[in-house]
Formats: structure tokens, C-alpha cells, sequence
């Protein structure tokens, strides 16, 4: 818990050198080796990579599930609880949280927020608070008074990624031709390039041979997904000149000419999360001894029991869904212990 990725090969034996190498063929790793050992440790323990579950027609319905329950006026997936006992929920898009108090006299707990459309400021008071606002955006948030002294410095230190995804919408699966630089479906190109890596969409996966599935129809190509330094580097440029880098690189990776994807890429989209105004930071990450110094005490509720923390960094699988789905179910849980008391 308290060595680095790269502190962990040094002890093997192994040489900068080698070390070098493994980051070129494994740049997912490569591009964090100063981060902490035990968070590479805790994905490949419990074989988080191979364990992988698809949503059926689109990660989309994950957040139209909870869209869906909290707005329909009997949701059929409660399915032994009456409705009546449910409650209701006033659902709010569009109003970003700028402040969180309490008032020492009655308890509660207020939220400052403006709306997306008027940008006016707002004041609402709730007894209780789940919290899963990302700790490198509270960091910007005005909190009077102030959470204690170690989740305050777990919010001002814990360490994020950045990571950058640029896509490409194509006229045609080049990938796919049955070609030098083809034949391939779904999967992912891992270099030592800037761009980190290619990923492949892979449903084609389940239909290969018919007619539906030729290479000649459009397709959705993740040109570059990368980590970190190169999330930075790459992300970073001036629109024109980050597109034209990034074809550049894919060209290089499949062995075609410059150029050759020019009259191919239609459209393009690069998310950088570091500067995404929710998220400033793709994922909690933790570097050496973060974990034993602040996992713990992320977890904890804060202003008397009455705001609770959840979000793939609160959990222990950062940078994962499945971290976010148990810390709300574990926030839920203490809530409504509390709210008995």
C-alpha cells in the first residue's frame, strides 16, 4: 500500500529498461506507475477484467433505469414494497451544487445551488444528504463549517487521473477489411504512441459472416483512449491539430499511408475529464499510502450523521461503476439507520 507501481517491478529486479518495455506493451499501466501498487493489486485480485458484465443495447440504460424509477408514479421493480411506502422524489436536472451548510441550531443541512438556465443562486434545506459529488470538484465547493480535519485533507489530496477518449465516426470499418490492416473485430491496439490505445467496437462480434455486418457500413472507433500524461498531451491541443495528430497515430498503428483516413473520419469527439466541469478528473486513483491514510475516512458521514458519501471514490474499485453502485447502497443503508435514531 505504500510503494508505487514502479517501486514494486524495482523490487522484482527488474530494469528501467524492462520497465520501459512493459509500459510500451501494457500502456494502461505504463501511464500510471507512480500511482499505488494496491491499486493494481485490487482490480487484477479479484480478476475485475474478466468478470465484465454487458448492459443489453447500451450502457444508456443504466441512468434511464434510475431516470425511469424515480419518475414513474409505481415503478414495478420494488417489486415487495407498496408503492405508498416508496415516497416521492422531486427530480432536478440541471442545478449545480455550489455550497453545503448546517446550522448549528437546528441540524439540518442546507445546499446552495444555481440553475443551468437562469444561473440564479438557491438555498433548500434537506435533513439528509448523500453526497457523490467527485472529491476533486468539492474541492471547489464552499463547505461552512467544515467537514473534519481528515476528510477535508482526503478531499484536498486524494489523487485523480485524467484520462482522454477521442472518437471517430467513420464512413467505413477499415479495421474490419479483409486487408494487411484489417481483420479486426472488437478488441483493443495497445502502443507505446501518445495515443495509448485504439478500441474496437465489437458488435460485430455476434454476426460475423452476414450480410448485415460488412466492413463497408459505418462504424463508431475509439481512436485514442489514454491515461494521465498522454490524456494531457494529446487531449490538450487545439481542436484541428489534436484530430490531425490522432489520425496520424492510427495511420501509423496500421501500417497505411498519411492521409488515408481523411476522406474516411466524418465526425469526431474528444471527452478530456480533466476538464469536464463535473468530474474535473476522470477517477480516484490512489498514490502510494492514499488508501491506508483516507480510505477510511471518505467513507464516514459527516455534520452529525446527516451527509453521507458515496461514488467510485469512496469505494475500493476506483474508476468503476460497480464502485459507485456499493457505495450508494452502503450511503443508503447508513441513511436509513440514522434516520431511525
Amino acid at each position: 500500500m505504500n510503494i508505487s507501481i514502479r517501486e514494486a517491478l524495482e523490487s522484482l529486479g527488474l530494469s528501467q529498461e524492462a520497465i520501459s518495455l512493459i509500459s510500451g506493451v501494457n500502456p494502461s499501466t505504463g501511464s500510471i506507475l507512480e500511482t499505488g501498487y494496491d491499486e493494481s493489486i485490487k482490480e487484477e485480485y479479484t480478476l475485475d477484467n474478466r468478470n465484465l458484465y454487458r448492459i443489453t443495447e447500451g450502457m444508456v440504460n443504466l441512468p434511464l433505469a434510475f431516470y425511469e424509477t424515480f419518475t414513474t408514479p409505481e415503478p414495478s421493480l420494488y417489486y415487495n414494497i407498496p408503492n405508498d411506502s416508496l415516497g416521492s422524489i422531486d427530480y432536478r436536472t440541471g442545478h449545480f451544487v455550489e455550497g453545503i451548510y448546517q446550522d448549528v441550531n437546528d441540524n439540518r443541512v442546507y445546499l446552495k445551488y444555481r440553475t443551468q438556465q437562469d444561473r440564479q443562486n438557491m438555498m433548500d434545506v434537506f435533513d439528509f444528504v448523500v453526497c457523490t459529488i467527485p472529491f476533486s470538484l468539492l474541492r471547489t465547493l464552499e463547505i461552512k463549517p467544515y467537514f473534519s480535519n481528515p476528510k477535508m485533507q482526503s478531499i484536498l489530496e486524494f489523487n485523480y487521473v485524467n484520462a482522454q477518449k477521442t472518437i471517430f465516426l467513420c464512413n467505413q470499418r477499415f479495421w474490419e477489411a479483409n486487408t494487411y490492416y484489417g481483420n479486426i473485430v472488437g478488441g483493443i491496439s495497445y502502443t507505446d504512441l501518445p495515443i495509448q490505445s485504439i478500441v474496437y467496437p465489437s458488435d460485430h462480434n455476434f454476426c460475423q459472416g452476414e450480410s448485415t455486418c460488412s466492413p463497408d457500413e459505418p462504424g463508431v472507433l475509439v481512436a485514442s483512449y489514454s491515461y494521465n500524461q498522454n490524456a494531457t498531451r494529446v487531449g490538450n491541443q487545439e481542436e484541428y491539430d489534436r484530430v490531425e495528430f490522432v489520425k496520424r497515430e492510427v495511420e501509423e498503428v496500421h501500417g497505411v499511408p498519411s492521409g488515408f483516413l481523411d476522406p474516411i473520419v466524418e465526425r469526431d469527439k474528444t471527452v478530456i475529464w480533466d476538464n469536464e466541469p463535473n468530474f474535473r478528473g476522470a477517477f480516484a486513483y490512489a498514490l502510494p499510502g492514499q488508501n491506508q491514510r483516507f480510505s477510511y475516512v471518505m467513507t464516514l458521514p459527516e455534520y452529525n450523521n446527516k451527509v453521507f458519501f458515496a461514488g467510485e471514490h469512496i469505494s475500493n474499485k476506483h474508476g468503476w461503476i460497480q464502485g459507485a453502485l456499493q457505495t450508494g447502497k452502503y450511503a443508503a443503508n447508513n441513511l436509513a439507520y440514522y434516520a431511525k435514531q
